[in-house]
């Protein structure tokens, strides 16, 4: 291989692994980087929450913490749908969602 071969797919590794230690997007709408949806809903409480919709559970972690980077990345959970909690992390399947408030 030449080295401008080499430099070239080094330059792409570099590029690839950027994209994928990115940021979730800390804002509502849809994150293609972390195939999440989020957005504003108002709680049974009055108060405003945030509504992640996720491919997988972790995407749905991934954002919620991206989403209060006010607060740290500190939230509370107000509900879950499809995610897996100890012991059945195996059974879960498909799409997930949580409603979390930054705390």
């Amino acid at each position: 291989m030449s080295r401008s071969t080499l430099r070239w797919i080094l330059g792409l590794a570099v590029a690839g692994l950027t994209a994928a230690c990115g940021d979730a997007k800390s804002t509502p709408g849809n994150d293609p980087m972390t195939r999440t949806d989020a957005k504003i809903v108002t709680w049974s409480d009055g108060k405003q929450a945030i509504q992640i919709n996720c491919s997988m559970p972790g995407d749905c972690q991934n954002r919620a913490i991206a989403m209060c980077r006010q607060s740290h990345g500190n939230y509370s959970v107000l509900a879950m749908d499809n995610m897996p909690t100890r012991g059945d992390a195996s059974t879960v399947r498909g799409p997930a969602s949580v409603v979390v408030r930054c705390t």
